[in-house]
C-alpha cells in the first residue's frame, strides 16, 4: 500500500495494515507525507542528487521492543515507534509520570538516508528551531516530535511525529512534551540535547 509519493506501508511494518486502528494509520500517513517527504526533498536539493530514505525500524509492538533489547539495543519504553500501542512500564520514574502503562506514542521511524545519516543531520542542523520543534526549511516549516542522530556501529536518524498531531496541544505541551533534537553516540544509553 502506497502511503505517500516515495513511501510504502511495507517500509513501516511487515504486518498486515488491517491490524492498525484508523488513528494508527493516520500516524503512519502523517509521518510519511508531512515529515519524511519534505525532509527527503530538501536533502535531494542540498546534495544536488536524488536522496532515498531507507526505513530500518518503523512500527513496533511491545514484543519488538523485547526482541531489540535482547539484540543489544536500548529501545525506550515510551518510544514513538509504538504508534499508540500500549506498553507496561518498568522504569519507576516513568511509572510516576505516566502510570503503569504508556499509550502516548505517536509514530516514529529510524531512517538511513542514501546521503548518509550523519551527513543529513549536518545539513539539517542549521534549520533546527528548538522552541518551535520544527525544521525551518527554505520551502516550509516541518513540525516534528523529535529528530535524533543515533549511533551504534553506524549512524541513523530517528524521526517522529509531533505529539499534537494526535493529542490536544495543551496535553501535548503540558504532559507528554519531548526534547525535539538529540544525539546519542552510545546506542541510546544516553542522549545529549541540541540547543
Amino acid at each position: 500500500m502506497k502511503i505517500s509519493d516515495h513511501f510504502w506501508f511495507s517500509e513501516f511494518s511487515e504486518r498486515d495494515p488491517a491490524i492498525l486502528t484508523s488513528v494508527q494509520m493516520y500516524m503512519v500517513r502523517h509521518l510519511a507525507q508531512d515529515i519524511l517527504e519534505p525532509i527527503r526533498s530538501y536533502l535531494g536539493t542540498a546534495f544536488n542528487s536524488e536522496v532515498s530514505m531507507k526505513i530500518v525500524s518503523g512500527l513496533r509492538f511491545p514484543s519488538d521492543n523485547n526482541r531489540l533489547a535482547k539484540q543489544g539495543f536500548n529501545p525506550s519504553e515510551t518510544s514513538d515507534h509504538l504508534f499508540g500501542n500500549i506498553v507496561k512500564l518498568r522504569n519507576p520514574a516513568k511509572i510516576r509520570l505516566y502510570g503503569k502503562y504508556y499509550q502516548y506514542s505517536v509514530g516514529a521511524v529510524d531512517v538511513m538516508p542514501s546521503c548518509g545519516a550523519k551527513e543529513a543531520w549536518d545539513v539539517l542542523l542549521p534549520h533546527f528551531v528548538r522552541d518551535r520543534a520544527c525544521i525551518a526549511l527554505p520551502t516550509e516549516d516541518v513540525k516534528i516530535g523529535q529528530v535524533i542522530l543515533e549511533r551504534r556501529k553506524s549512524f541513523w536518524l530517528h524521526i517522529s511525529n509531533p505529539k499534537d498531531c494526535v493529542y490536544n496541544p495543551f496535553v501535548a505541551e503540558s504532559f507528554i512534551k519531548v526534547e525535539p533534537f538529540l544525539q546519542s553516540m552510545n546506542n541510546g544509553v544516553s542522549y545529549k540535547p541540541i540547543s
